[in-house]
């Protein structure tokens, strides 16, 4: 006989639901399967209701965390850690979620965070060992240990504070289960780490085969400060990237931790929406709101949003409503500016204090057995301190396998040519100016890929759109994955590109590079047998969302993944790199000798004084100089067999006169045993200049990157001792001063371009210098002085 429900029974149980400590917002989702598929769960008399071995279980991993703030608050009172105090249920809650993707199937968790808690969460999550956490305490960190003295004539030694760095660790469960996590390196600038967590999770999906369970089983988390998470434009950027092609990463975990102040700004200063979570609303998210001195709501809260995820394939966030016990950091006193809040805070007892009561009430645990446990924990930290003084850093604890093998900043590389057989280029180029013959071509791009076709049939005057696709095809070809991303890089902010072509009729798309070889793989990096057999790398070439913030963080965190690929960002114009600033000056720029993690991305910025105006003229390349490492009072060892120079320099600034130098330089990101960014002043008036066109010799073997080109014409160099004038440029300016010399009918001036900027090719432009020694030798460049 069915049990009889009467009206007071189910609003109890709404009530239990919807208003205890753990509450679910899902009615702005616009989809009723989903909607239905949370009111069954959450409704549901057994939701939240956990047997008292998990319940014994999440006590201990709160145990955990609580004593690990305690104790560094007793042991070294004096040092800011930005601890977790307040919030410590968001540890237990991060595993129990971690350990239900898990279930389900997931083996990658990829995470960024920001300060607040990081340690806790390095310690009790990531299991970074405690030994190496409290040396970084004492002071005797990863520069200065024996592991660090071995490297650091090797890597940078700026460091980084402690709760900025990352790790990542391998984890097996008692029944077989293999998982990965990894915690990205970030800065202070809050949300910053978003995009690139989102776009290493993708790179990770894309290698692991990218399929449909590959997107599953790879899980980004990202956790938040209210504050942070309502304030800053990267989250929303972040965001709008869920549903693109080609950046769906199969929805993102966000985690806010909120403690409802940002430093000492109270919620209705630093937000207009009820809620700090109300921007998941806009793309459909769940929000699961619930109460952080409830650790068994925030772990169902975890469970239930990786549920969502793995079921949905979309975002969901946790809003653990928590509060901080001390100030910004242990030695502010936050009295100052709240004093009514902290007050109240001083005489409300911790999470472990409310979670253990209620244990011992419900007869799940005895005070005894609670004692013993706290015990345990303590001892634990204290023996992790006592052996830490001895304790040695291993390389595995810093540095990722699938970069293993390549060289750190002052280990030797061989310079390797990066030139291509010349039918093999030809053939790129042909596939690059053609489409099946039932595809119907705009009547003007008829006319382009003819051209195309004929530039490479018969190797003459290639031009920059065809070397940079001779470029692509031949890295695909030797099965590096190739990915370009951008505003508008399908076809080219100038039309230069069209690496991707509308057919007229049904605007379906097609790809060329894709049709290299018989086969394509879209997933990994090829073996010697798949290219004998035919194959080739897979290429992406999408537009983006009208984002720089974001996109370039996603595709920075895209290149960190695997090494053994090509990625670019191109900017619509070289100026608007501007938004993007946080990104260039805090990870690409630096975050090789903060975090010992190498990045070959490439940006591409269009430059040239063009009579667009100040809006489209500049990528301000000055900035990028700036920010060069080199030191310009030294000169390092130049010989070929000698020069570590790029691998010393934080990143490359390279401003190319020639289609073929252009080619070199992109293959020669991914042809030597080291990984650094590139920053391309790419031209505009260059792309169609019929002076500015290479020859497929110039591609072909043996050939190399030229960080200087000398004078190119055969009586000038014949006749040094004639010249009057030595004109150094770099860039477009170069084409300029050649036609004005022609015009002028000058043979005592010799035009010598440095192609690479940045860093420094002394020897070379030493040479040329020693060359025309009657000569008086200047600068020109097109940009204001």
């Amino acid at each position: 006989m069915k049990q009889k429900v009467t009206l007071r029974m189910v609003l109890n149980q709404l009530q239990t639901t919807y208003c205890g400590t753990l509450g679910v917002e899902y009615m702005h989702i616009n989809d009723p399967e989903r909607c239905n598929w949370i009111r069954e769960r959450v409704e549901n008399p057994r939701f939240l209701k956990y047997d008292n071995e998990k319940k014994l279980h999440i006590y201990e991993r709160l145990c955990f965390a609580d004593t690990f703030e305690n104790f560094l608050a007793h042991k070294f009172n004096t040092t800011k850690r930005f601890g977790l105090d307040g919030g410590e249920a968001i540890v237990p809650a991060l595993k129990d979620g971690i350990d239900r993707a898990s279930e389900l199937g997931a083996h990658s968790f990829i995470i960024g965070m920001p300060h607040r808690g990081r340690l806790n969460v390095l310690a009790n999550v990531m299991r970074k060992p405690m030994q190496l956490i409290f040396r970084e305490f004492m002071g005797l960190n990863y520069d200065s240990n024996d592991h660090s003295k071995n490297i650091k004539g090797e890597w940078g030694s700026s460091g980084d504070v402690k709760y900025h760095l990352g790790t990542s660790m391998d984890r097996t469960y008692p029944d077989g289960r293999h998982i990965h996590l990894s915690l990205v390196a970030n800065p202070s600038h809050l949300e910053c780490v978003n995009p690139v967590v989102v776009g290493k999770a993708r790179a990770k999906q894309y290698y692991c085969g990218n399929r449909p369970e590959d997107t599953r089983n790879v899980v980004p988390i990202l956790l938040h400060g209210d504050a942070a998470f309502a304030g800053q434009g990267v989250v929303y950027e972040t965001m709008q990237l869920a549903k693109v092609p080609d950046f769906d990463v199969g929805g993102t975990i966000h985690v806010v931790v909120n403690n409802q102040i940002g430093f000492t700004t109270n919620p209705v200063h630093s937000r207009s929406t009820p809620y700090c979570s109300d921007i998941g609303k806009a793309f459909g998210a769940p929000i699961l709101h619930c109460n952080g001195d409830d650790p068994l709501a925030v772990s169902c809260a975890m469970e239930t949003a990786m549920e969502y995820r793995h079921e949905w394939g979309s975002d969901a966030i946790v809003d653990m409503i928590c509060y901080r016990r001390l100030g910004h950091n242990e030695l502010d006193q936050p009295l100052f500016t709240q004093p009514k809040l902290y007050k109240a805070i001083a005489k409300h007892p911790s999470t472990l204090q409310i979670y253990e009561k209620r244990l011992i009430e419900e007869g799940v645990m005895t005070e005894e057995e609670s004692k013993e446990i706290r015990k345990f924990t303590l001892e634990s930290y204290e023996a992790d301190l006592a052996s830490s003084k001895d304790y040695q850093v291993k390389q595995t604890d810093w540095l990722s396998s699938k970069w293993s093998g390549f060289k750190s900043p002052r280990q030797q590389s061989r310079i390797r040519p990066t030139g291509v057989d010349t039918e093999v280029l030809r053939h790129i180029g042909r596939t690059a100016g053609s489409v099946p013959p039932t595809f119907k071509l705009h009547r003007q791009m008829q006319k382009i890929f003819k051209a195309r076709y004929a530039m490479a049939d018969s190797g003459k005057g290639i031009d920059w759109g065809t070397a940079e696709a001779m470029a692509f095809g031949s890295l695909l070809l030797e099965g590096n994955h190739v990915r370009i991303t951008g505003q508008d890089v399908q076809r080219g902010t100038f039309s230069h590109r069209h690496a991707v072509v509308k057919d007229q009729d049904n605007e379906e798309d097609y790809t060329p590079l894709e049709h290299l070889a018989s086969t394509v793989n879209k997933s990994s990096v090829l073996s010697l047998d798949d290219m004998e057999k035919g194959s080739q790398a897979g290429f992406t070439c999408r537009n983006s969302i009208l984002s720089e913030f974001a996109l370039l963080g996603y595709e920075h965190g895209y290149s960190l993944e695997n090494p053994n690929s090509l990625v670019l960002w191109e900017a619509q114009f070289g100026d608007f790199v501007n938004g993007a600033q946080i990104m260039i000056d805090q990870f690409i720029s630096a975050g090789e000798d903060k975090w010992m993690r190498q990045c070959g991305l490439v940006m591409l910025l269009p430059h040239g004084y063009d009579g667009n105006g100040a809006e489209h003229s500049s990528c301000r390349v000055e900035r990028f100089l700036q920010q060069v490492d080199e030191d310009p009072h030294f000169i390092p060892p130049m010989a070929r067999d000698e020069r570590m120079q790029i691998q010393q320099c934080n990143w490359q600034v390279v401003n190319c006169t020639t289609p073929a130098n252009y080619f070199h330089c992109l293959r020669r990101q991914i042809h030597r045993d080291f990984r650094k960014p590139l920053i391309v002043v790419s031209p505009k008036n260059l792309l169609r200049h019929k002076r500015c066109v290479s020859d497929v010799d110039e591609m072909g073997p043996g050939k190399t990157f030229r960080r200087v080109i000398g004078e190119t014409d055969m009586e000038i160099r014949n006749n040094p001792e004639e010249v009057k004038t030595l004109v150094f440029c770099s860039g477009q300016i170069y084409y300029e001063l050649l036609e004005e010399r022609e015009k002028r009918g000058r043979s005592d001036v010799a035009l010598v371009r440095l192609e690479q900027v940045a860093p420094f090719a002394f020897d070379r432009i030493a040479e040329n210098a020693k060359i025309y020694t009657n000569a008086e030798v200047i600068w020109a460049q097109q940009e204001p002085k």
